[in-house]
């Protein structure tokens, strides 16, 4: 499409942006606190896990919802359409919310309420993501990827506000302080409660805003056979079987599915390793105030803001010139670099504590810093690069399943994550941090060498013809 980028985004990306900015400042409000309130003690309202069992089970409860994906969209293709699937995902995450807010804490009631959040996750990951790509036309790459990138700000957007508000709100507003300063006790469970509101609100978004903004798109299953009676020839495409040139696009999807899985497992760790490390052993105190752990994850969001339009402009002006892009594998074996040279530096910042590691020497923070812009950038050339291209090569007949697929790979990386993560108490992080280097390094070296036949296999320039 040779105006493509002169032409405006559709009403609905704006919808989808602002139901994902609100979506992702709950997930990372919660995410940011969950291993900090596993293991906190309970007379500080946690729940006074090891590092290991907190670990596990965050891993666990992370790869459930990772996996309830495919489930989820596969009814979604067949039964319900993207837009029913949204606001019924928002109204039981807000359920599940309240549950865990008003229960005390414990490892059976958190299961209990962590089943209802597993339902709502099935349905909203992998089908907005999917809804994105159904604003455009199969062939419309340029403008796709484009909202794509927009896509990932949004996300980024709520993901630095979500913690932000969550280090204020557990160890600040809601928190017990003695007259030293001091944390008593923390206001963890009040996380719960607004990301109640906040995704209920998301909820009525998309159930008022649908029908104007979006019309048909996503409202109804792709599958519908009702609906497909209607259109013979969509009929008889949705029945026929896999051609060559959509199984190769499988093929390469699920090669680079494994790395992928490899990059998530690396940088799960912000949320688990990374969190205790800066609780313990980094030097967070500028200018008299205590940065809240939380607050790191946010970093890392705001991070992604500010990079993302600069990558984005940095692949145009490749693209621009004789020999093209890089291509796909190229940018994430760059990204499993990138992510890699992050752990050596917070490797460098552990040495110059010189083997003491109960807490009563300081790493200082520039490490952590420039580490986290390494591990930014790592993503930006992973994630929303991946995202688009599951989107691109996954048959039109299994759009949401594709990305349920593209969100397992977040499944399997969370059980290896959690098993890393609860290393680090027997193992020490240098050697693990050192392990994970190691091992993305080899791997990205591996990508680089397979580049060419995957691109074969994907075949992006014949795309306008699956």
């Amino acid at each position: 499409m040779e105006n493509a980028g002169k032409q405006k985004h559709p009403k609905g990306l704006w919808l989808v942006n602002t139901a994902m900015t609100l979506q992702g400042y709950c997930g990372y409000a919660f995410s940011s606190i969950f291993i900090l309130f596993l293991t906190a003690d309970v007379s500080q309202n946690g729940l006074g896990l090891s590092v290991a069992k907190a670990s596990s089970m965050i891993a666990i409860y992370s790869s459930i919802c990772y996996l309830s994906s495919i489930v989820g969209g596969w009814i979604t293709d067949n039964y319900l359409g993207i837009q029913k699937s949204l606001i019924l995902a928002c109204f039981v995450n807000a359920i599940g919310d309240i549950a865990l807010f008003v229960v005390k804490p414990s490892v059976p009631n958190l299961w209990g309420c962590f089943s209802i959040l597993v339902i709502s996750s099935a349905f909203f990951k992998s089908q907005i993501s999917q809804l994105v790509g159904s604003l455009y036309d199969k062939d419309d790459l340029t403008r796709k990827d484009a909202a794509y990138a927009l896509f990932y700000s949004a996300i980024n957007i709520g993901a630095f506000f979500g913690p932000i508000m969550a280090g204020l709100i557990t160890d600040k507003w809601c928190a017990e302080i003695s007259a030293s300063g001091q944390i008593l006790s923390y206001g963890y469970r009040y996380i719960f409660l607004i990301n109640a509101v906040v995704i209920g609100i998301v909820g009525l978004i998309v159930l008022f805003g649908s029908p104007k903004l979006l019309g048909d798109v996503g409202k109804y299953p792709v599958n519908d056979r009702r609906k497909k009676a209607k259109e013979k020839k969509s009929e008889k495409s949705a029945h026929q079987p896999l051609t060559k040139l959509e199984k190769n696009r499988i093929f390469a999807m699920a090669i680079l599915f494994i790395f992928v899985v490899l990059f998530w497992a690396a940088w799960f760790q912000t949320q688990m390793s990374f969190s205790i490390l800066m609780k313990d052993l980094v030097n967070r105190t500028v200018g008299g105030f205590t940065i809240p752990v939380p607050w790191f994850v946010a970093y890392n969001s705001i991070l992604c803001v500010v990079f993302g339009p600069i990558m984005a402009k940095l692949w145009i002006k490749l693209g621009n010139r004789k020999q093209g892009d890089l291509s796909i594998p190229t940018k994430m074996a760059l990204g499993m670099i990138l992510t890699a040279s992050a752990f050596i530096l917070l490797i460098v910042g552990l040495k110059t504590l010189n083997g003491v590691f109960d807490g009563s020497a300081k790493m200082n923070i520039v490490f952590v810093l420039i580490a986290y812009v390494a591990l930014t950038v790592g993503e930006l050339c992973i994630s929303p690069i991946g995202m688009a291209m599951f989107n691109k090569l996954a048959p039109v007949r299994y759009g949401s399943l594709a990305m349920g697929a593209w969100y397992l790979s977040n499944c399997f990386a969370n059980l290896i994550s959690g098993k890393i993560a609860g290393l680090t108490e027997s193992m020490g992080y240098i050697q693990i941090f050192a392990t994970i280097s190691i091992v993305l390094i080899i791997f990205a070296l591996m990508l680089f060498v397979l580049r060419k036949g995957i691109v074969k296999l994907m075949a992006l320039d014949e795309i306008g013809e699956a």
